[in-house]
């Protein structure tokens, strides 16, 4: 019995599942004796079987590993918590028999939990892991030094808590903002609002440390401090602009770059001096790269170097991004 094509490719599915009746099954194959596209049809139908029995085959590993896996790492993080969990409950026993009150082992509590953040928690959570460890580090971190602080009776807590919030926000504050669901300005401004926490943070440890140290007068430390710090952040903020926001090529923003940088260097000294002294002296004018026998000819030939250097490196880098720019705009128009 002949049949078409058309028909044959409808039963094609029936008759590789085998539920075919006899007679359609003989005349299915009768025709792909004389049919090759029929019989590549076929073909192509059990490799796709095939295939996916391979990745249902493939998922179902990778389910039941990921399962042993996760079962592994729970018990590993509950044998460290276990462990930990001795030396807290000794401290405890002998803080309590010595009739003291429980001090010092609070100190051992957070300490063992600053510990178990970084060990027992990116065992225990499947998700998330480093956030999970970073937050719970932060915050055990900050009871830890909160506890040692109350204990002593120091006064000190801020001046060190707070530079390590700013060590902790250059590392891994990128991450945190690119891991978040922001929404509005700070989904499309996560640079920004990174160099903002940075810049904060910066502000608040020349503050706490002014506090600290007793500094006093406004004269004294807090005119100086606050004013170097503002000038030395005109560098990496003019970088972030320079980078982020200038619609350029990449040989461009690295002109842009090495010559703001060149400028700031040759001239850090001189603003440093003008805020201590109250006396701005522009040194570079005293350059004389012949002579290098005093301390100011040193520093004014240095000065001079780094900015004939850096405007040389940073014109040529300049040109070069301008050529490429030129090139690329001549070609878009012959296309």
């Amino acid at each position: 019995m002949k049949i078409s094509c058309d028909i044959v490719m409808d039963l094609l599915p029936l008759y590789h599942d085998g539920v075919c009746s006899e007679n359609t099954n003989k005349a299915v194959e009768e025709h792909m004796e004389d049919c090759d596209s029929c019989k590549n049809t076929l073909y192509r139908i059990k490799n796709n079987t095939i295939d996916n029995y391979l990745k249902e085959e493939r998922e179902d590993i990778v389910l039941r590993h990921s399962k042993t896996v996760k079962r592994k790492s729970l018990v590993v993080g509950i044998t460290i918590a276990s462990i930990l969990a001795v030396p807290i409950l000794v401290s405890l026993i002998v803080n309590l028999a010595t009739g003291h009150a429980l001090d010092w082992f609070f100190i051992v509590l957070t300490a063992l939990m600053t510990s178990a953040s970084v060990t027992v928690i990116p065992l225990v959570f499947e998700k998330e892991k480093f956030l999970w460890a970073l937050g719970s580090f932060t915050a055990s971190l900050t009871l830890l030094l909160l506890t040692c602080a109350l204990y002593n009776g120091a006064n000190w807590f801020f001046v060190a808590l707070i530079p390590i919030y700013f060590g902790l926000s250059l590392m891994f504050m990128p991450y945190l903002l690119h891991r978040l669901p922001l929404k509005g300005f700070a989904a499309h401004h996560k640079g920004v609002l990174a160099m903002i926490i940075d810049t904060f943070l910066l502000f608040a440890v020349i503050i706490v440390s002014g506090f600290y140290g007793q500094a006093g007068s406004w004269l004294g430390y807090w005119r100086p401090a606050l004013l170097i710090t503002t000038m030395c952040l005109l560098l990496p903020w003019g970088l972030f602009i320079a980078i982020r926001y200038i619609k350029a090529n990449s040989f461009i923003k690295a002109g842009i770059c090495v010559t703001i940088g060149s400028l700031f260097l040759s001239m850090v000294e001189n603003l440093v001096h003008w805020i201590l002294e109250g006396i701005f002296h522009f040194r570079i004018l005293n350059a004389n790269v012949l002579v290098w026998n005093t301390e100011d000819l040193i520093n004014a030939n240095v000065s001079l170097l780094i900015l004939v250097a850096g405007c040389i490196v940073g014109g040529i880098l300049l040109a070069v991004g301008a050529l490429q720019k030129k090139h690329f705009l001549t070609n878009c128009r012959r296309s």
